[in-house]
C-alpha cells in the first residue's frame, strides 16, 4: 500500500535543506560556494516534492565530496572550536519588550567594544516575531542568535537540525550553577540543550489601579466571585473593568487558560498540550470558555475590546490613565509601564494579585501560568559560531543580570532573592519572584508550547469566540478538528 503525500511544509524543507548545507560545509571546508547556491536552486526547484527531499540531501553531500575531494570523515561540532583573528557581524534577534530589551542593548554595547565580531540586535513586536521565526531561521537574512518562548516552536527547530547544541556551554560551571534547574529544563529537547534563559520569568497575574480601587471603596479579588462582583462595580462607574488588548489573541488566551487550569486543575493544560483526544471538549475547558464568553456579554472588557492592541501601549494605557480598573497581563506589564507611563508608576498605583481562585475547582490557587523565561538559541549555519555562542554565554554575567533587576526584572536564577534585596523594584520584584518559588505547578502559555500551525488556529479561532462569531461548543469542536 502506498502511503499518500500530505500538504507539504515548504519552511520545515527550507530549514532540513539548510541543516544539510551546514553539516555539508562543515565537513568539507573548501566547497565551492557557488556548488551550494546551485544546489539551492535546484532543492528551490524541487522542494514540493516531499519524496524528493532524502534523496536530494544525499546529493548535496555527493556534489561537495566530488567539487571537493575531500572524505566526510567528521561531524558537525555541538561548540564549535574559536576562529583566530575573527571579525565581521552577528545578528542577534529578540522580542521587543520593556523588561529585557534596555539591558540587552547595554550587553550589546559592552561585548561590541571589545569582540572582534560585533553584534547586530534586532528586536520585534511579539506577532511580528513568531512570523520572522516561521520564515527568517537558516535563511541568508536570518540571525545567528535569537530568542524563543521555549516550546514547540524550540523543539521543532531543534530536531530539524537548526540549532547548535549547547548542552556543553550549559554545564560550564558559570552556567549550570547560575539558573534555576526548573528553568533550564525549558530549553531541553530531547535530553540536550538548545536554548539557554536570556530574559526575566513572566507569570501572568492580574494588574489593578491603586486609586481606582481605593475611590470605589473595594479592594482586589481574592475569588473569582468577587472578580465578577467588582465588573459590575466599575461598570457603575463609568470604568471599563478590564482592559484587554483583544486584537491580538494571545492576550485573550491568558482568560482561557488561567480558568481551565482554576477549574480543571494543571492536567487540563498537559492534556491539551499532548494532544490528547478529547482535550478540548473536557467539562473544565468547556466551563472555561462560558465563564469568557459571560464576561463578553457582561461588559467586562469595555465595547471596544477588539481593537485595542497591546503591543502599541492602548491597553496598558488605559490602565494607567484610571480609565480601566484591571488587567491580566504577564509580569512584563511592570517594565512596560515604566517605560510607557512612567508618571503613572510614579505614583505607586499599579497593584497586583494571582489570579483568583474558582470556588470548587480542582486546581490550585498557586499555580501559575506564562512564560518561564525566553530562551537564547545558536543557529547552525551561523558564520561566526564561536562568536554567537561567546554572546549567548554572557547573558549569565553578573553585569546582565544586575541590569535586568534594575530594569524591573526578576531573572531565573538562584540567587534572585540576595540579587533583589535593596534593589528599586524589590517590592515588585521580590513578589513575583516569591509567587514563582510556591508555585506547585508553572505551565507554559499554550500558544507557546503547541506546535506553531496548531497555536495560529488557536489564536485565530479564540478572537472569533470573544467576538461572538464562534460558541464555545463551536470553538471546541474547531480546536478539536484542528487536532
Amino acid at each position: 500500500m502506498v502511503d499518500e503525500v500530505g500538504p507539504v511544509d515548504d519552511g520545515r524543507l527550507d530549514r532540513e535543506l539548510a541543516a544539510t548545507l551546514t553539516q555539508a560545509q562543515h565537513a568539507l571546508p573548501a566547497a565551492d560556494p557557488e556548488a551550494i547556491t546551485t544546489i539551492r536552486r535546484r532543492y528551490r526547484r524541487r522542494r514540493r516534492q516531499r519524496a524528493g527531499l532524502a534523496s536530494l540531501a544525499t546529493a548535496v553531500l555527493v556534489l561537495a565530496v566530488t567539487l571537493t575531494g575531500a572524505q566526510l570523515t567528521r561531524t558537525v561540532p555541538s561548540v564549535p572550536p574559536p576562529a583566530d583573528g575573527a571579525s565581521g557581524t552577528i545578528r542577534v534577534w529578540a522580542i521587543t519588550q520593556p523588561g529585557d530589551e534596555p539591558a540587552l542593548r547595554k550587553l550589546v554595547d559592552r561585548h561590541n567594544q571589545g569582540a572582534g565580531v560585533d553584534v547586530d540586535l534586532v528586536t520585534f513586536g511579539n506577532e511580528e516575531y513568531k512570523q520572522k521565526l516561521r520564515t527568517g531561521i537558516g535563511s541568508s537574512e536570518g540571525p545567528d542568535v535569537f530568542a524563543t518562548w521555549g516550546g514547540a516552536s524550540l523543539a521543532g527547530l531543534a530536531r530539524d537540525g537548526m540549532l547548535v547544541d549547547l548542552t556543553a556551554l550549559r554545564d560550564e560551571p558559570g552556567v549550570a550553577g547560575r539558573f534555576l534547574p526548573s528553568t533550564l529544563a525549558g530549553g531541553v529537547v530531547d535530553g540536550r540543550q538548545y536554548g539557554i534563559p536570556m530574559g526575566g520569568t513572566h507569570p501572568v497575574v492580574l494588574f489593578y489601579h491603586r486609586g481606582v480601587f481605593a475611590d470605589a471603596g473595594v479592594r482586589p479579588p481574592g475569588s473569582y466571585a468577587e472578580l465578577l462582583s467588582l465588573v459590575e462595580t466599575f461598570k457603575a462607574r463609568g470604568i471599563t473593568p478590564i482592559s484587554l488588548g483583544g486584537a491580538q489573541g494571545w492576550t485573550e488566551l491568558m482568560w482561557v487558560m488561567y480558568l481551565a487550569e482554576r477549574i480543571g486543575g494543571p492536567g487540563t493544560t498537559a492534556d491539551i498540550v499532548a494532544g490528547r483526544p478529547g482535550a478540548w471538549s473536557k467539562p473544565a475547558v468547556a466551563q472555561a470558555l462560558r465563564e469568557v464568553r459571560a464576561l463578553v456579554e457582561r461588559g467586562a472588557f469595555g465595547a471596544d475590546f477588539a481593537s485595542v492592541a497591546y503591543d502599541d501601549g492602548d491597553a496598558s494605557g488605559r490602565l494607567a490613565s484610571g480609565r480601566a480598573a484591571m488587567q491580566l497581563m504577564g509580569t512584563w506589564e511592570y517594565p512596560t509601564q515604566l517605560a510607557r507611563n512612567p508618571d503613572f508608576m510614579a505614583t505607586g498605583d499599579l497593584g497586583f494579585v494571582p489570579f483568583p481562585a474558582v470556588s470548587g475547582g480542582a486546581g490550585d490557587p498557586a499555580d501559575l501560568v506564562g512564560v518561564p523565561t525566553h530562551y537564547f538559541s545558536v543557529v547552525a549555519g551561523s558564520r561566526h559560531p564561536e562568536a554567537a555562542l561567546e554572546f549567548v554565554r554572557s547573558v549569565a554575567s553578573d553585569d546582565y543580570l544586575d541590569a535586568l533587576v534594575a530594569d524591573g526584572e526578576v531573572p531565573p536564577v538562584t540567587d534572585a532573592a540576595q540579587r533583589l534585596r535593596g534593589t528599586r523594584h524589590a517590592e515588585f520584584a521580590t513578589s513575583v519572584h516569591e509567587l514563582v518559588t510556591r508555585a506547585p505547578s508553572y505551565g507554559l502559555a499554550w500558544d507557546q508550547a503547541l506546535e506553531p500551525a496548531a497555536a495560529t488556529v488557536l489564536l485565530d479561532n479564540l478572537r472569533r469566540l470573544f467576538q461572538g462569531k464562534l460558541t464555545p461548543e463551536q470553538f471546541a469542536a474547531a480546536m478539536a478538528e484542528a487536532g
